[in-house]
Formats: C-alpha cells, sequence, structure tokens
C-alpha cells in the first residue's frame, strides 16, 4: 500500500504542478499586442509553443509511467521541476510572453528531464528488465 499511495501522491505532484506551472503562464501573458503588430510571426511562434507542449506531454506520459515504480525522492524532485518548467515554459510561448526566458526555462527543463532520467540507477535496471522479455520475440 506504501507503494502505491506515494506513486499516486507523485503523479498528482505531476498533474496539479504541470497545471499550476500552465494556470500561472498564462495569467501573466498578455498576446495581443505581439499578434496585432506581426500575425505571421506570432503564428509561427504559437506553432512553436504546440510543437513545444506536444514535447512536454509526452514527457509528462513518461514520468506517468516512471513513477508507478519506486523512485527516490530526491530523483522524483528534480523530475517535477523539470516537468513544471517544461510545461509553463510552452505556456508563456504560446501567450507570447517573455519568449527568451520561456525558451531557456524550457530547455532547462528538457535538459533537467534527460539528465535525471540518465543518472536515475532504478529506471535503467528496469529497462534492462524489459529488453530481456522482448528478446527472443523476434
Amino acid at each position: 500500500a506504501g507503494v502505491f499511495s506515494r506513486a499516486v501522491t507523485l503523479r498528482a505532484a505531476l498533474l496539479l504542478g504541470c497545471a499550476a506551472s500552465v494556470a500561472l503562464a498564462a495569467w501573466v501573458g498578455k498576446p495581443a499586442p505581439y499578434l496585432e503588430s506581426n500575425p505571421e510571426l506570432g503564428r509561427l511562434l504559437r506553432g512553436m509553443a504546440l510543437i513545444k507542449a506536444g514535447t512536454a506531454l509526452a514527457a509528462i506520459s513518461l514520468l506517468w509511467w516512471r513513477f508507478k515504480r519506486p523512485v527516490s525522492v530526491r530523483f522524483a524532485s528534480f523530475y517535477l521541476v523539470a516537468m513544471w518548467l517544461a510545461a509553463g515554459a510552452s505556456m508563456l510561448i504560446w501567450q507570447l510572453t517573455a519568449i527568451p526566458f520561456a525558451a531557456i526555462a524550457f530547455h532547462a527543463g528538457g535538459l533537467a528531464f534527460l539528465v535525471t532520467a540518465w543518472r536515475d540507477g532504478t529506471a535503467s535496471t528496469e529497462v534492462r528488465e524489459v529488453r530481456k522479455l522482448f528478446k527472443g520475440r523476434r
């Protein structure tokens, strides 16, 4: 029961934190002046924001799977902060607000996610076990 409740808590923190960062970014952003002055650039940047949001959703779904298994507090906190950064930054880009800061925040979150996944030894042993299961199915 302890592992299950911890997984539920981590997943709730993931979703609530991402929702809070997206809501805060939506509240801060004022896209109207940017869209009026240069609508083509605004559409291009919003398209980029959709791509970044898709990337963040893919990473969030990976974490949803990862949080089913035991993870240390240190790695869980790095994973969570990375995804909160990426989710909020993609909304800032959608809102056309503080785009240089948002781009840096998004890529910092993505890099933090990748480095954490690389250093997370528990996840790599689980991947090896899954590979063993599928090795004979070729």
